[in-house]
């Protein structure tokens, strides 16, 4: 008797506090976001979760594979994308708005006067990109070197990173001689040389839509409107993104 009492205590015990771990995890916002936007988003986080004492748990990838991960049920209020066709290939219902856009370019390991020209570029026999099919950066990519090289000559010298944020990183560890990644991961980065801007004509532009869902509602809404607030807008333009117009 005593032994079936002390089971039925502990048979309630788990039962509240499974309960009270659904709740707490109710309570966060699931957010995932474009690889190239972990630099800025963890800052706004952080301030969002110090100035609301809100919990919120961040996913980052190549936007092909965060999209991917979603059609298979991964939980997610929140995906901010790097580029509207990762939207395209959702299969669930949500809402779309416009939020910040980015630009490519080119960077190399030490400083020199390499600009975005094909016969510069053929003197290097490592060229590093996201690869396209995990990322719209590595699309982005293509695009710029296609309208550069309508030879494809290029192609032969590009190593593949599994995003963009990898690309930079083969450039500073040597892997590759050079890498064509997004303004934003260049800016503040010691280790690299910014050798120019791609003109932003020979690429579809780039644009960080928010999509979100039909889960936290309220908590979700709450977090986007302090993404368009004052003190967030200062820290987006500072880290080298456009607010969109």
């Amino acid at each position: 008797m005593l032994f079936k009492t002390f089971f039925k205590v502990c048979l309630l015990m788990a039962l509240f506090s499974l309960i009270s771990c659904m709740q707490n995890d109710s309570k966060n916002i699931n957010v995932a976001a474009a690889a190239s936007l972990q630099g800025i988003l963890d800052d706004l986080i952080l301030n969002y979760e110090t100035k609301y004492e809100e919990n919120i748990n961040v996913n980052y990838a190549g936007s092909y594979t965060l999209t991917s991960q979603i059609n298979r049920g991964l939980v997610t209020d929140v995906f901010i994308p790097a580029g509207i066709i990762p939207v395209n290939r959702i299969n669930r219902q949500f809402d779309i708005q416009p939020f910040i856009s980015n630009k490519l370019v080119l960077i190399s390991p030490d400083k020199n006067d390499l600009e975005w020209d094909i016969d510069g570029l053929k003197q290097y026999d490592r060229i590093a990109i996201a690869d396209p099919n995990f990322s719209p950066a590595g699309e982005y990519s293509i695009q710029a070197l296609n309208a550069l090289d309508d030879k494809r000559d290029l192609h032969t010298r590009l190593v593949y990173a599994k995003d963009v944020s990898a690309a930079l990183l083969y450039v500073k560890k040597g892997l590759a001689d050079l890498g064509i990644v997004y303004f934003t991961d260049s800016i503040d980065d010691n280790e690299i040389f910014t050798n120019d801007v791609i003109p932003e004509d020979t690429y579809s532009k780039i644009q960080y839509p928010i999509v979100t869902f039909s889960n936290n509602l309220n908590q979700t809404n709450h977090l986007i409107n302090y993404l368009f607030q004052q003190e967030s807008l200062i820290i987006i333009k500072e880290k080298g993104f456009k607010i969109h117009d």
